[in-house]
């Protein structure tokens, strides 16, 4: 019996000392870079990319045992700029399969993986873009037979990998680093297996910075076409989405579905991280709110398919706050346009806290005015209109939202409904309670002209000036129910040659008024001390706040906002009669003003001495936007002395 053992045992040992010596010879006879040329074709045929092995293979024992390629370079014969390189990949490969000359990889590892991808403004990339042609003509995975290689990858580990992305046509500048990829048990033959994936995304344009993790346990049928995502995870801190992702029939007839749900998270943190400048958060500070107010979260579903996209349900919680949306898209035809179809519908919003006010906004320009180049270049730059897309797609839309509240203004229920068909937009803004007022348009957007134009009807009735002045700082000047009527035309295909072709007027009245007439006072005080007559500052008895009986106007623009304006205000028997115009791009405004005081029959809300009725008193108003309203307008002292001796 003991020499039975002994003998088995002696045969073991034997046996595995063969192996050991088999493979050793295997690992001496072999030169690992026989294999490179092989690697090369048939990375070659089945991507049509030119892959380039500059460095040494050589045989490997950590972290895997297996091979060690360094230095590789992936090149598109058509494009100058380098695809992708990588420093190392270690493979790990099946010893006995080397016995048999054949080269069977199992594991991979890839360090310091770089992958450049470059579009410039006329849409062309490094990449190559694969025609339908290509693609049935490419070349199935079998195709490698003809080689001593075949690869049954169940493990794959990519660390400190980077992605470039410069993308001109689209404006994208950004680079994903610190890319760490790793799974288990990889396979294509419907066997679920872990992944993870976590990268640092920097916004080059911006400036911002983002860490970003993605995990899930995904199920891949390659021979059905089949793909699933489960207990799919997306951390961007604070934001978590789990849920998960269904592909079917990928290889022949294309569809998928999906649900995500994120956590409840503060917002404002969010948007602080991710959205606003440290100004901006500053400025939309929460104020009374505190984060237990500030609670985020969202929830939707999607599906679809090679000829459409479905979201039934994207629902947005925050605090009491509520967002349902459903939209669907389809794509274009030979024979049809693309059709984009959406409903919003919202309880009582208030967004207050998550935007600036118009008079934190105003403190802040004030405060900000040594910066004026750089609005003025801004402004000064012009931005093309979406022609393309009104031309391309049709679109339906309603828009509900029970009330809003947004940088400090309150609005009431709001229904606007969106449609674009065939090239001509048209909004509807049913009236909109405001201030105990109301305000309601229209707007017309005909892409079919040349140049497009556009139309624009509007109206806002009773609105309170009082209770808008808490909101709005620059209408504390008055009191009293303001209403306007407004209709313009305008033509082109970007914003400023809009702004250079607006023709229209709008016709405004204040009932119930109350106006704090400061600077009319101001300037007749300037006038009045000038007469011959020795009358002295005739304004300086007028009151600052004065009650009209009627207080009506109208601005008359043609081609453009920069010149030809003209405006006339009756206030009882007081007329201002100006034109000019507003330079946007300077951010100032430059109106030459005549001001007349009439007598009897005219109502004399304030009395006028005889010798200054009658006369049209020149006025200058020229200054920026920002300047102090004291300093808009002042008196023509040359022609004001001139009139005098007259």
């Amino acid at each position: 019996m003991m020499k039975l053992i002994k003998i088995l045992l002696l045969s073991t040992i034997s046996l595995v000392l063969m192996a050991v010596i088999a493979v050793a010879l295997a690992f001496y006879l072999i030169d690992p870079s026989r294999y490179r040329p092989a690697m090369e074709s048939v990375f070659a045929k089945q991507t049509g990319l030119e892959l380039r092995i500059a460095g040494e293979i050589e045989w490997a024992f950590n972290p895997v045992f297996g091979l060690s390629i360094s230095d590789l370079r992936l090149i598109n014969p058509n494009s100058p700029a380098e695809l992708a390189s990588l420093s190392n990949i270690a493979i790990k490969i099946e010893p006995r399969a080397l016995l048999d000359g054949r080269l069977q990889m199992q594991e991979f590892i890839a360090r310091d993986l770089h992958i450049n991808w470059i579009v410039d403004a006329q849409g062309n990339g490094n990449w190559p873009k694969q025609t339908d042609a290509e693609q049935a003509s490419a070349p199935s995975s079998n195709s490698a037979e003809n080689y001593d290689i075949s690869a049954a990858i169940a493990q794959i580990t990519v660390s400190n990998a980077s992605i470039a992305i410069q993308d001109a046509q689209m404006g994208v500048n950004s680079n994903f680093e610190n890319l760490n990829f790793s799974s288990q048990n990889s396979n294509v033959e419907n066997r679920p297996f872990p992944f993870e994936l976590g990268f640092e995304l920097r916004d080059n344009i911006a400036e911002q910075n983002a860490s970003i993790s993605i995990s899930s346990t995904a199920t891949v049928d390659l021979a059905r076409g089949n793909a699933r995502l489960d207990d799919l995870q997306i951390k961007l801190n604070p934001l978590q989405l789990t849920g998960n992702i269904a592909i079917d029939d990928f290889n022949n007839t294309l569809a998928w579905r999906g649900q995500l749900a994120s956590n409840t998270f503060a917002l404002s943190d969010f948007l602080d991280l991710y959205a606003r400048t440290e100004e901006q958060s500053s400025q939309a500070a929460l104020g009374e709110y505190s984060t237990a107010d500030d609670q985020f979260s969202l929830n939707v579903e999607f599906n679809g398919n090679s000829r459409q996209i479905n979201v039934p349900t994207l629902a947005i919680a925050l605090d009491n706050m509520r967002v349902g949306i459903d939209a669907g898209y389809t794509f274009a035809t030979e024979n049809t346009l693309a059709n984009l179809r959406y409903n919003v519908n919202a309880n009582a919003l208030d967004l207050n806290r998550y935007t600036v006010s118009v008079e934190a906004e105003a403190a802040a320009e004030v405060a900000d005015t040594p910066a004026t180049p750089a609005a003025a270049s801004a402004a000064a730059r012009d931005i093309e209109l979406p022609i393309e897309l009104l031309q391309s797609t049709n679109i339906q839309a309603r828009h509900t939202i029970d009330s809003l509240a947004i940088a400090g203004l309150q609005f009431g229920t709001i229904d606007a409904g969106l449609t674009v068909q065939a090239g001509v937009l048209n909004l509807e803004l049913s009236p909109v309670p405001f201030y105990s007022g109301q305000f309601n348009g229209s707007i017309n957007y005909n892409a079919h002209y040349n140049p497009a134009s556009l139309t624009s009807i509007s109206s806002m009735r009773n609105v309170n000036v009082g209770q808008l002045a808490e909101a709005l700082p620059f209408a504390e000047f008055a009191q009293g129910r303001f209403s306007v009527e407004s209709a313009y035309s305008l033509r082109g295909r970007t914003v400023n040659q809009l702004l250079n072709s607006v023709t229209g007027s709008t016709s405004f009245s204040l009932n119930d008024s109350a106006i704090d007439i400061g600077i009319v006072k101001q300037l007749f005080s300037s006038i009045s001390v000038l007469s011959p007559a020795g009358t002295g500052d005739l304004a300086q008895s007028w009151p600052d706040l004065v009650r009209f009986n009627s207080l009506t106007g109208n601005l008359t623009l043609e081609d453009g906002i920069d010149q030809g304006q003209k405006i006339n205000v009756s206030m009882d028997n007081f007329e201002i009669a100006a034109t000019g115009g507003v330079n946007l791009a300077d951010e100032n405004f430059n109106y030459n003003a005549t001001l007349t005081v009439f007598g009897p029959p005219a109502t004399q809300t304030i009395p006028v001495a005889p010798l200054y009725q009658g006369v049209g008193w020149p006025v200058v108003c020229n200054a920026r936007f920002d300047a102090p309203f004291s300093e808009y307008c002042g008196p023509d002292f040359g022609r004001v002395r001139e009139l005098f001796v007259e």
